[in-house]
Formats: C-alpha cells, structure tokens, sequence
C-alpha cells in the first residue's frame, strides 16, 4: 500500500489522527505486553509495531508504566459501557444481569492474560500492579451502583451494596479462573455465582 505524503502545515494533528495513533500504540502495546511481558518489551518495540515514532509515544505516555496502564484503562472502559435492559428489570434483576456481564468479561482470556501479566510484574512495580487493582475494581463498582441507581426501587445505602456485590461475587470467580480453573466450566458457573452473592447481601440486609 502506497501512502502519499501532503506537506504538513504545522499546529496539533487533527482529532481524529490523534486518536487514530492512540488506538494504534494502545493496540500494539497490548500485543507486545501480552507476547513478552511487561519486562520483555520496551516503548521502542511497541512504537515499532504500532508504525509510529518514539517521539509519538512519549507525547503521549511518559513511559512504560504509563502506557501499561492507560492499555488497562482502556480495557475497563468497555466494562463500563451501560446495558440497555438494566432500567426495565427490578433491582435484583438489575444486579443479576450487571452481575453477569461483569464476571463474562472478567473471565475473557485476555482480561485473565492481562492480569496474570499484573500479577507477575507486582514484585518489581507495585505501585503499579495497585493503581491496576485500582481501575479495576472501580470500574466494576461504577458498573454495579449504575445498575443499581438506574431504577425507581432504591436500596437505603446503594454505595454499600454494589461494593459488597462486587466483593463477593467478582473478586474470588476471577482469583479461581487465574489459579488454573477450568475457564469455560467457570463461565457456566456464572449464574450460579451471581444467586449466591445475591442470597448473601440479602442475609447482609443490603438488600430488601
């Protein structure tokens, strides 16, 4: 494919080119992470790959960790895209289906490849491998108190609540799939999951 060249007029890239050579550096970045590790690749390997400069990648991120995180952040923000159906069903309906949707992306493989990738470099960056435990559980939270906020029938603390659900019922599904677990058994076991954390904030008095 030829490319043609037009003589640059100086100022800011255009939005949509800016956000075209974010997508490709947080693309590449990605694959490089996930097929050497975080320790294995470096800022030029993923400029490389992305087809962009360095120069490009460092206007953007200071450095690796940055990078790593905003590939992680992106990764969250389509778990906080809202689900069309929560306002119609009743607040349990509501948890049980944000609940799904939460625990099908937790246990995509490459959500499980990108925190086995966390996991491994918290040794050498702990700051980090927090700030990720971070956007994630936050993300899952905003998810839940979203659902939980998007009908007439309110619970008396819904903070409280989408953070004990989370608690239970995200957390320890996805520690078991990334400790070895059969990952398409625990998918089936979803639903399941999702009613006993249920029965639990239930019994809690969290939910009424």
């Amino acid at each position: 494919m030829t490319l043609i060249k037009t003589k640059s007029k100086g100022g800011r890239p255009k939005q949509n080119q800016a956000g075209e050579a974010e997508r490709r550096l947080l693309d590449a970045a990605l694959q490089r992470f996930l097929a050497d590790g975080f320790e294995g690749t470096s800022c030029e390997d993923i400029a490389r790959a992305a087809c962009a400069s360095k120069a490009t990648l460092y206007a953007r991120y200071a450095n690796k960790e940055a990078l790593f995180e905003a590939v992680v952040q992106r990764h969250v923000a389509t778990l906080l895209m809202p689900a069309e159906t929560t306002p119609t069903l009743p607040l349990e309906g509501r948890l049980r289906h944000v609940g799904q949707g939460i625990l099908e992306h937790a246990l995509q493989a490459d959500t499980l490849a990108m925190m086995r990738l966390v996991i491994a470099t918290s040794t050498r960056a702990p700051l980090l491998a927090a700030e990720v435990n971070r956007i994630g559980w936050e993300g899952g939270f905003i998810r839940v108190r979203s659902a939980i906020l998007a009908g007439p029938d309110q619970p008396t603390d819904p903070d409280a609540l989408a953070r004990q659900f989370i608690d239970l019922v995200f957390a320890p599904h996805q520690l078991r799939a990334l400790l070895g677990e059969d990952r398409g058994q625990l998918i089936q076991a979803i639903p399941e999951r999702v009613g006993w954390g249920l029965k639990l904030v239930h019994i809690a008095g969290l939910l009424h």
